[in-house]
């Protein structure tokens, strides 16, 4: 007797079966890595531009634009007060309630260094992540799933591949074989009861 293979539909079935029971724990995990993630990004951030000299040079660039800004403003108020701004009025610049640096391209702000130090230090603190508690168990449940979809892929028939999948389940406290559950007794509207 010839041997059962699996067509594609069994095959595709047999993934989204999968997915479903994997993906909401590996995206919970995910969640719990992530906000732990932001945490040890923003020490790493601050850590790492303390030790490659930043700090001081960011720190001194924000001191300029704010020096900027005021003697912007001081700018503004000297034109509005002036007798002729009174008198022939002022453009619309000098009415404004903010000033800033402008909005060129080529120009660098703090928050551009910042973003800097905040993307090197975001590779490394993910790095670190990986080896906390949480970081290894999301390896762990994708390197799972990674292997039983490899199990899906490889099967030669379903019956040997339910139980295979069962086995690699088991040890993410999952199952296979789901338990079919009746339905709790209901009242309805009309006074009868659905089972």
């Amino acid at each position: 007797m010839a041997k059962a293979t699996m067509q594609k539909w069994q095959r595709d079935w047999f993934k989204s079966e999968l997915n479903r029971q994997y993906d909401p724990l590996i995206q919970a995990a995910d969640l719990k890595l992530k906000s732990i993630e932001a945490e040890a990004v923003e020490v790493a951030q601050k850590n790492l531009a303390d030790k490659i000299g930043a700090t001081p040079i960011i720190e001194e660039l924000e001191e300029a634009i704010d020096n900027v800004k005021q003697k912007m403003s001081k700018a503004a108020r000297f034109f509005k007060s002036s007798k002729e701004g009174k008198k022939r009025g002022v453009d619309y610049k000098f009415n404004e309630k903010e000033y800033g640096i402008g909005s060129y391209r080529e120009q660098i702000t703090p928050e551009d260094c910042w973003e800097q130090v905040r993307d090197w230090a975001s590779d490394f603190a993910k790095k670190q992540m990986e080896k906390t508690p949480e970081g290894k168990v999301l390896k762990v449940l994708e390197d799972n799933k990674r292997a039983s979809l490899k199990e899906i892929m490889e099967a030669g028939s379903p019956d040997t591949l339910k139980s295979k999948l069962d086995n690699n389940l088991k040890k993410d406290g999952l199952s296979w074989h789901q338990e079919v559950k009746a339905l709790p007794n209901v009242q309805t509207n009309t006074g009868g009861t659905i089972n």
